[in-house]
């Protein structure tokens, strides 16, 4: 377990490096405007940061593209297409997973990708958040035809590209937990998934260009979270403890 104190510690590490850590925050499954978006996007917003929201395209509509329309800064990933379970009893969760047939995969992909073009959604990046955070190799096999260029799922990634012109950037912790229902996970369990991904970022161990990855939910946030994620939020970015990363820069490169 980590503390607040262990979190400066490894800051201070790079710091001493001469090298800045860097951060991204995505956020799942907006769809419709809300009181908790309306806290996200305010505390994104007291915090200056950049926020990637993956957005379920099945109901999604102009409401939610005027309410980003006024957003500062956000940006928006694709979530799925309905967000629904399409594995077999069994084996974990994923909408695009091994067991569906791949046709029918890329059917709800371009559809929901569409649905996100119509409702006008602002900053929409030509991206993809895996729900659950599973996806199949044979689906992301697709992206460049899709016009996917960025992929997110969960934990370090092995590959920065794991198709040619497609970029995985991940998320590498949650201060959710999500068995038995969503809870806080608390504060040093948080704070453990940060530090751990540093110093593994920081001594080699995984992929040293890798943001660290912060997930949220604003749907199932509740004010032990908010006010957890407010702390951490001022830690990062206060005098410069780190640089949070726009998914869109990767678009940029060759």
């Amino acid at each position: 377990m980590a503390t607040w104190s262990d979190l400066e510690m490894e800051l201070s590490i790079w710091h001493a490096a001469g090298v800045t850590p860097t951060f991204w925050w995505r956020d799942d499954d907006a769809e419709s405007p809300s009181p908790a978006l309306d806290t996200l996007l305010a505390l994104a917003q007291r915090h200056s940061v950049p926020i990637h929201l993956a957005v379920v395209p099945k109901s999604v509509g102009p409401a939610l593209a005027n309410r980003l329309s006024h957003a500062t800064d956000t940006y928006v990933l694709q979530h799925g297409f309905a967000h629904v379970n399409n594995e077999p009893f069994g084996a974990r969760a994923s909408e695009v997973g091994e067991h569906r047939d791949i046709d029918l995969q890329l059917r709800d992909l371009k559809d929901g990708w569409q649905r996100l073009v119509q409702a006008q959604i602002p900053n929409l990046l030509p991206g993809f958040a895996a729900p659950w955070n599973r996806i199949a190799d044979k689906t992301v096999a697709h992206f460049p035809d899709l016009g996917y260029r960025l992929l997110s799922t969960c934990h370090a990634r092995k590959s920065p590209s794991p198709v040619a012109g497609v970029t995985q950037v991940n998320i590498h912790f949650d201060p959710i937990r999500w068995k038995q229902g969503p809870k806080f996970r608390g504060t040093e369990a948080t704070l453990e998934g940060v530090v751990e991904h540093l110093v593994q970022r920081r001594t080699g161990l995984v992929d040293k260009t890798e943001p660290t990855g912060l997930s949220t939910h604003h749907l199932q946030t509740d004010d032990i979270v908010w006010s957890f994620t407010d702390q951490l939020l001022e830690r990062l970015t206060h005098n410069g403890a780190s640089e949070w990363i726009r998914l869109s820069s990767f678009l940029d490169q060759k």
